[in-house]
């Protein structure tokens, strides 16, 4: 087999990024490069492969790199993911037009250029609306406005053009799929409690994220999400959207990316299937093919760790008891790391992932640890992350606080 030269791109080369990667290098025929960069710039992705002989691919799994990705390899005229498609996904405004265009159902929004815009949509749909840069990447980068004041306030530090949209209250999930020549080749539902936004606006709320292993339920809205990935044409890709249900089915897509999901959704997918996520993701972005169909085993769940205080963990407590008690249903865990700094957003200080072939036991299980795991910090006062530190630092507060892992 001739060897393929692949340049996978990341911002850090550890943690999720680092387990892609080796999801890469073990496939058949590839020689790996990883290239870490700092900036969103195309030119120096093409002046690194360049510097690669006969490279076949340039490939990425994180978000804010998709479109310097897209543009190198199409400046390169290499077979790949192409900047229209990255573009359309994206730029949340396109986005919507696409969805709208076949028939998904997708929040009223608009384009706000100048407060006096904000004014006049507030005026038309009511408070409470979310504001959004265009191309923000993640939730750091949503913001919920319930008063005249927060508008005013959030409009000061905010560089237009962003998107407003209407607030839709309900049970928020996503769709994943793995899609080959524009065609989902199979999908998942991952259900969110609290909405993300909620755990966000409460700093010690314990978020966590549960794929049922029966999906009957969700038919209408999975319906849906397979409608807009067709609609978008992503051709050989994994595809995330989030959306939100409510008693009379889906309320509305919100979001969209071309990558595995974040926040655990990927390994979760992997357990539930006992599949290895990461090469799913690796033969999909290289080797262009799907390798299911595959069975839904479990039920699967993880909760995020945190709680009420600001600074450094100091203690946690329950960590012997939650181990006892759930060792035959835990499947990864990171525990919080006495001393690190308290996380910023809602993946927590540590995780705890569970599955069953019951969902009913993957719930309680989850109940049992956010009743159980205690944390305490060196501050008891609130942690509280700014907005405007929220919208310019969005990358760096987004990295988990439990992921360490380096490349050796």
């Amino acid at each position: 087999m001739t060897t393929r030269h692949v340049v996978f791109v990341c911002r850090s080369a550890s943690g999720e990024a680092l387990r892609c990667a080796n999801a890469i290098k073990e496939l058949d025929g590839v020689t790996l490069e990883i290239c870490v960069v700092e900036t969103d710039d195309s030119e120096q992705l093409i002046d690194a492969a360049k510097r690669f002989k006969n490279v076949y691919r340039i490939v990425t799994a994180q978000e804010t790199l998709l479109a310097a990705v897209a543009d190198a390899n199409e400046t390169l005229g290499l077979a790949a993911m192409s900047s229209e498609v990255v573009a359309r996904t994206l730029d949340k405004s396109k986005l919507k037009a696409t969805l709208r265009q076949a028939g998904v159902i997708t929040p009223r929004e608009q384009i706000v250029n100048s407060t006096a815009d904000a004014r006049r949509f507030v005026e038309e749909v009511g408070l409470p609306i979310v504001l959004k840069p265009l191309n923000g990447s993640g939730a750091l980068t949503t913001f919920r406005i319930t008063t005249e004041d927060q508008l005013a306030h959030i409009l000061t530090f905010t560089k237009p053009p962003v998107i407003a949209e209407t607030y839709i209250d309900g049970q928020e999930l996503c769709v994943d799929t793995v899609t080959i020549a524009n065609e989902p080749q199979c999908y998942s539902v991952c259900c969110y409690n609290p909405p993300i936004i909620d755990a966000l606006e409460d700093p010690a709320r314990q978020w966590r994220c549960v794929m049922p292993r029966d999906l009957s339920a969700y038919k209408s809205l999975i319906q849906q999400g397979l409608q807009a990935v067709r609609a978008l044409q992503v051709g050989n890709a994994m595809t995330h959207i989030e959306g939100f249900m409510n008693a009379s089915g889906p309320a509305g897509f919100v979001d969209a990316t071309l990558r595995p999901a974040g926040a655990r959704i990927g390994p979760m997918f992997g357990f539930a299937h006992d599949v290895d996520p990461y090469r799913v993701w690796a033969r999909v972005a290289v080797d262009d093919v799907f390798d299911g169909p595959f069975e839904r085993k479990y039920a699967v769940g993880t909760i995020f760790l945190r709680g009420r205080g600001s600074g450094s963990v100091e203690t946690v407590d329950g960590l012997d008891e939650v181990q006892h008690e759930l060792s035959d249903v835990i499947v990864e865990s990171r525990w919080p790391r006495i001393g690190a700094q308290k996380s910023a957003t809602y993946t927590g200080d540590g995780f705890v992932t569970v599955r069953h072939p019951d969902a009913s036991i993957v719930e309680n299980a989850l109940d049992f640890i956010d009743r159980t795991i205690r944390i305490s910090y060196s501050s008891s006062q609130p942690c509280e992350t700014g907005w405007s530190e929220r919208m310019d630092n969005y990358r760096e507060l987004n990295k988990p606080a439990w992921e360490f892992e380096v490349v050796k």
